[in-house]
């Protein structure tokens, strides 16, 4: 059963470790720069100047592209547009693998079988290739789609609805079969036969039972599924499938700055600080959900 003191005990164990904190201070800087940030440098996303390919500075901190424009306002909107694709996708991600995995594993049987061949099938699939195939062909019928329905000021976002879509309904697949290996060895236990006694219905206790006591493993799935999905939208950007300007994410700032190397110069800030901005952002969470692993494991954690 659901120790109430659990919540508790795992965020005094993460106070506890200075690079859990170290990281999750890191998020929340890195969050509110992109929130936040781009009101505070002084330029316009798309606003353009006679600077092209100005060095960092103190007019321009991290300098200037091709169209003059200030790399460091870019990044912090480039940030928005990654973290959004990531916790959105993750958020889909999540609510398919965990309801899906939670159906299979407590009815079991038959269902649990047709289920699970399902996901083994969808699993021999190229994920990666699917969601390109999902976006080239979708892309374009859905703008008609939102044109016919006169709602044209969606039409240049479809793109990144899609991306939610597609990242998202790739990486389910993982979390059903870790959820429903939970599922499995918690409907055995005696505080969900002693419901059962008492009439609880599957849905009751699928809600109330099952889920809380999965909270912990789903939290640290949350942390290291985000950076995936980020890094996944960062190489559809960087070949040109992802997210289409005037917008941009980090992949596709990246993907500028190695279109602008040239023999003659290389303008390394347009690479340095889109790649040091994702590759902060993908560390903290890959460290925070291995710390938090640890600590919500009761077979690891400390008392």
């Amino acid at each position: 059963m659901t120790d109430l003191r659990q919540p508790v005990t795992a965020w005094n164990r993460l106070f506890h470790q200075p690079t859990a904190l170290v990281c999750l201070g890191a998020l929340v800087f890195i969050i509110a720069a992109a929130v936040f940030g781009p009101f505070l440098t002084g330029y316009g996303y798309e606003q353009t100047s006679n600077l092209q390919f100005a060095p960092p500075g103190r007019a321009h901190l991290f300098g200037t592209d091709l169209h003059g424009r200030d790399l460091l306002t870019r990044v912090l909107h480039g940030a928005r547009i990654s973290l959004a694709v990531g916790f959105i996708g993750t958020v889909v991600s999540l609510t398919v693998g965990v309801s899906y995995g939670m159906i299979s594993g407590y009815f079991g049987g038959r269902l649990d079988s047709w289920m699970m061949r399902l996901v083994d099938v969808l699993y021999s699939l190229p994920r990666l290739i699917f969601v390109i195939v999902l976006i080239t062909v979708l892309d374009r019928h859905t703008r008609i789609f939102l044109t016919q329905l006169r709602l044209e000021a969606l039409a240049p976002h479809t793109r990144m609805l899609l991306l939610f879509v597609g990242l998202g309904a790739m990486e389910w697949l993982t979390m059903s079969r870790i959820v429903r290996g939970q599922v499995l060895a918690l409907k055995e236990q005696p505080f969900i036969l002693a419901a059962r006694s008492l009439g609880a219905s599957g849905h009751r206790i699928l809600l109330h039972h099952l889920l809380p006591n999965l909270a912990g493993i789903i939290i640290v799935y949350l942390t290291l599924t985000i950076p995936g999905i980020i890094l996944l939208e960062s190489l559809l950007s960087f070949l040109g499938l992802g997210i289409q300007a005037p917008q941009s994410s980090w992949g596709s700032l990246i993907s500028e700055g190695a279109a602008a190397i040239n023999p003659v110069r290389i303008y390394w800030w347009l690479l340095v600080f889109p790649g040091i901005a994702m590759a902060s952002t993908l560390l903290s969470l890959n460290l925070l959900g291995d710390h938090l692993r640890d600590i919500l494991d009761p077979r690891t954690a400390r008392k």
